[in-house]
């Protein structure tokens, strides 16, 4: 599968990755900024952001396993 700019699967991975950690550590900043009353959402964030993470962990392992494709 290619994207828009012609790279394969590994630079899609990695283009995801990059984008999941500068939102997690941009929404974290702002709740932050919201003091005590933002704390939870920090921690949210950041559950959210490890299973993004996860998920990463595992495409990357799995990468290529079914590309037999049409």
């Amino acid at each position: 599968m290619q994207g828009p700019a012609g790279g394969g699967l590994p630079q899609g991975i990695d283009g995801y990755e990059q984008m999941v950690n500068t939102f997690a550590e941009q929404a974290k900043t702002f709740w932050r900024s919201q003091g005590p009353q933002g704390q939870p959402m920090v921690h949210g964030v950041e559950a959210w952001a490890q299973m993004q993470r996860a998920f990463i962990s595992w495409a990357r392992q799995n990468q290529g396993a079914g590309s037999s494709g049409p």
